[in-house]
């Protein structure tokens, strides 16, 4: 399977779980230009939450959440800045929605705000 289908599965199942969760999905795979890009962005009480999901399939040795680092982290959170300067919102999240998909199971975490 390409990775472009795994991440738009892995995507398809963070955004049914965040409208579980009681999230509005505003946009997907919003990207601006030299800043970066942000799997989804929702809302909730009128907070912003940027989500990244890392989603990893069959036969994987180590964890989804690996592939969430500091320098992604910080590029997340440049893009979310210059959003909330540009549309004057004031607070936001930066969450993660680690996937794993084994043996046909699904299995999700939700970091909240890391």
């Amino acid at each position: 399977m390409k990775t472009r289908v795994k991440g738009f599965i892995g995507e398809k199942i963070a955004e049914n779980f965040l409208i579980k969760k009681g999230y509005k999905i505003l946009t997907k795979n919003l990207k601006l230009k030299n800043l970066g890009e942000i799997d989804i962005l929702c809302e909730k009480n009128g907070k912003l939450n940027f989500v990244e999901v890392k989603t990893l399939f069959e036969n994987k040795n180590f964890l989804p959440e690996f592939h969430f680092n500091f320098r992604k982290k910080k590029k997340i959170e440049r893009l979310a800045n210059y959003f909330c300067l540009k549309f004057k919102k004031e607070d936001y999240l930066i969450s993660l929605v680690a996937i794993e998909i084994k043996n046909g199971k699904i299995k999700i975490r939700y970091y909240e705000n890391i």
